[in-house]
């Protein structure tokens, strides 16, 4: 998963994420309308990526060979940017060889500026417009860092003939590879690989984050992201489209908030888990001990009746009771089941429920008479994918897909799925009127009116069974505490990422189970409160 940071820390407008024609409209927006001089912005913009690259090369107690930058520049802002940082990190004593991809009379106004203003220091500028100039340089790996500030976001094309020759150059390179904006050869919007791309150590960006960052194959080419403040004013990036968001700490701060001094089981919230079948029952067990340790005062997990002789006997803090019989008729074992429920404060339904047509009928006919807020996962969202009408009736619920349950909710490949991610969770939102979250590599959570949070947090360990009975747990233990249902999702997705990273710098990822992750909630909260 992609680290980052903001710089400097706690800026609101980097927890933004925008795409290439929203970034270029609020530069448009920045410079035509509020009058923020593009050569300033460029200057900041250059400031940040050296700055970046000296903290990583250093120059004391290096040899100067090892402390060289190599300067990759394209012919457009992205290439100004990389001559700033040239110019700059000359300055703090560094060897500096720039490596110009583009003819003299191709470049930007702003990009050719620059390049005056670097040859007029004496920076040594080496013309690589042809395909054979990279035959004759000396190999990247002579070099202490490469700036990659070949193309920025408004790359759409496969990349081909210089291009392609300067991204292979680069990544010949044994030196760090340091990207301006995003690593060239990236889809701003989607993350899909242009033909070829650089593969960075380090990605500076400017203002806000990119669909790109976060989307795979390209998130994976990132590395380490810094958003970086340049002086762009928050309001250039409003207004501009969808708004799409960085869940961050502020997320987290309901959920973490003092319990009163009087307090007692029931202040804090009953969860009803109607969960578990036989074979299944580990699902009942995670999702129902996650509520509890997210907080709910109360968990009461509702089961099939064989599912309950197996696992009954072995629950401690939680209670447990027969919910239905298979072959139950669906219409009274609904009312009877929602008169329950609506005696409590919030339910999950769902994990690790048998896949009988009947249950099935029996979801249908239960989610409009509930008054509740609800959690919908696992195999309540594939018994009722062709009944998604009935998500809209009753109480406010969050749908907790992965890939395939949205697939299925959607009519769409899971190909097609994972390649919109952020466009397949506010579709299925706008079409369910639920919060939706999407899970997977860079949990999505979206909310009917169009706005998405993006999880940065969470690791490929959490690619193993339960994790999302986990999740279900707790934003279900957030619902019965009294969040609303994005408030609930928001701040559930978040803490079970961050649990995710603690416990798999505690177990390793590769050994990293969904019950490491229920113990480490706590020491979430005990870090960031």
């Amino acid at each position: 998963m992609t680290q980052w940071r903001v710089v400097p820390e706690g800026r609101a407008g980097g927890l933004r994420i925008l795409t290439g024609a929203e970034v270029r409209a609020a530069d448009g927006r920045a410079i035509d309308t509020l009058g923020v001089p593009a050569l300033a912005l460029m200057e900041s913009a250059g400031r940040a990526v050296a700055e970046v690259v000296h903290a990583r090369v250093g120059v004391e107690k290096r040899p100067r060979a090892a402390r060289t930058i190599a300067v990759v520049c394209g012919k457009g802002n992205n290439g100004g940017d990389g001559l700033v940082a040239a110019r700059l990190l000359r300055d703090w004593g560094h060897g500096v060889l720039v490596v110009l991809c583009a003819e003299l009379d191709t470049l930007s106004a702003d990009a050719t500026v620059q390049l005056g203003a670097a040859r007029a220091m004496g920076l040594e500028v080496v013309d690589a417009s042809d395909l054979d100039a990279f035959a004759h340089l000396p190999s990247p790996g002579a070099y202490g860092a490469v700036i990659d500030a070949l193309f920025g976001t408004g790359l759409t094309g496969e990349v081909h003939g210089v291009a392609a020759e300067a991204i292979a150059w680069m990544q010949g390179a044994q030196a760090p590879i340091i990207a301006v904006d995003l690593p060239s050869g990236l889809c701003a919007d989607t993350g899909r690989v242009l033909g070829v791309a650089v593969r960075a150590d380090e990605t500076v960006t400017f203002g806000a984050s990119r669909v790109g960052h976060w989307s795979f194959p390209g998130a994976a080419h990132v590395g380490r992201l810094t958003i970086a403040d340049i002086g762009l004013p928050a309001s250039a990036m409003s207004g501009h489209g969808p708004e799409r968001w960085l869940l961050g700490a502020r997320d987290l701060e309901t959920a973490f908030a003092p319990r009163a001094a009087d307090g007692h089981k029931g202040t804090f919230g009953h969860v009803y888990v109607l969960a578990g079948s036989p074979g299944r029952t580990g699902a009942a067990r995670l999702a129902s001990e996650a509520a509890l340790r997210a907080g709910a005062g109360l968990c009461t997990l509702g089961l099939q009746r064989e599912a309950f002789r197996l696992v009954a006997g072995g629950l401690m803090e939680c209670m447990a009771e027969v919910a239905f019989d298979t072959g139950e008729v669906a219409i009274s074992s609904a009312e009877r089941l929602a008169g329950r429920i609506n005696r409590m404060d919030a339910a999950v339904l769902g994990p690790g429920l048998p896949a009988d047509v009947e249950v099935g009928e029996m979801l249908a006919a239960l989610l409009p008479r509930l008054e509740v807020p609800s959690v919908i996962d696992a195999e309540a969202l594939n018994l009722l994918a062709r009944r998604k009408d009935v998500f809209e009736l009753g109480a406010p619920r969050v749908l907790t897909p992965h890939p395939g349950e949205a697939a299925r909710l959607l009519g769409r490949g899971i190909g097609e799925v994972q390649s919109a991610r952020f466009e397949a969770a506010t579709t299925l939102a706008d079409d369910t009127a639920c919060v939706v979250v999407l899970k997977g590599a860079h949990t999505l959570v979206a909310s009917p009116n169009g706005r998405t949070w993006l999880c940065p947090a969470g690791n490929p360990g959490m690619g193993t069974a339960g994790m999302g009975d986990v999740l279900a747990g707790v934003i279900g233990a957030l619902l019965a505490r009294g969040l609303d249902p994005l408030e609930a999702a928001r701040a559930g997705v978040l803490w079970h990422a961050l649990a995710g990273d603690v416990a798999a710098a505690r177990a390793t990822q590769t050994s990293l189970t969904a019950s490491d992750l229920i113990t480490a909630l706590a020491e979430v909260e005990r870090s960031l409160c």
